[in-house]
């Protein structure tokens, strides 16, 4: 890869007091071995316990890590704030666990030299998670692609990859919940811009930090706000 080459990594996280500290170090061994400017974003929505003080303390030590704390849950919050905070044009957004193979990176990078947005897709790649939470996110991808006519196979937050100055765009739209990668792919494709999907390997058995049950809500409403929006043609 020819360089300098400049990457932003945004890493949301709630109540991640275990996994903080040495999933950011490992993150950060692995940009610095292969990029010329590198930061981490770490955006706390509602964290009660030590997560805050973790995060801190992080910023202090590490030059390349940047933390704040958002009071309320709220990741889609989280996100707008990476959005505003980016150094560079190249936005990588990963989860605290890791569980994506960190190699999503280097891919997302090489594309967005050509592309706006980079979906790493579990579907199209590799997944061990529970059946419960595949068979909803199948569900939902299926709805999605046959109301809105995009062909993408995942929504989820992490693994996903930006232009920095195509997205701040569309800030504005962003709501306080996960939805907004289904919102960014869809206004950015309406718009004439480029999306693309890659596969990638996932493993994730953990508990969902989400209410199950009222991200469903927040996600199908979501759908139906954009279905509504692209048939009635509102900008």
């Amino acid at each position: 890869m020819d360089s300098p080459v400049s990457v932003t990594v945004g890493v949301p996280v709630y109540n991640e007091e275990e996994l903080i500290r040495p999933n950011t170090l490992q993150l950060i061994a692995y940009l610095r071995e292969r990029y010329d400017r590198v930061e981490i974003i770490i955006g706390s929505n509602g964290s009660t316990d030590g997560t805050v003080s973790l995060g801190e303390a992080l910023a202090d030590e590490i030059p390349e890590v940047r933390f704040f704390h958002l009071p309320n849950p709220g990741v889609g919050l989280a996100f707008r704030r990476f959005i505003e905070m980016a150094r560079y044009e190249r936005l990588v957004s990963m989860d605290m666990d890791l569980a994506v193979d960190l190699s999503f990176i280097d891919a997302a990078v090489r594309r967005l030299d050509s592309c706006d947005i980079v979906v790493g897709s579990k579907f199209s790649g590799s997944q061990k998670r529970s059946r419960f939470r595949r068979l909803g996110s199948e569900v939902f991808v299926g709805l999605a692609s046959r109301i809105l006519g995009i062909e993408f196979a995942d929504f989820s937050i992490g693994a996903k990859a930006y232009r920095t100055s195509v997205v701040r765009r569309y800030a504005s739209l962003i709501s306080h919940g996960s939805s907004y990668v289904l919102d960014l792919v869809y206004y950015v494709h309406r718009d004439g811009g480029r999306a693309v999907q890659i596969p990638v390997a996932c493993e994730d058995y953990r508990h969902s930090k989400f209410n199950l049950g009222r991200e469903a809500i927040h996600k199908f409403a979501n759908l139906a706000r954009l279905w509504w929006r692209r048939h009635a043609r509102v900008t």
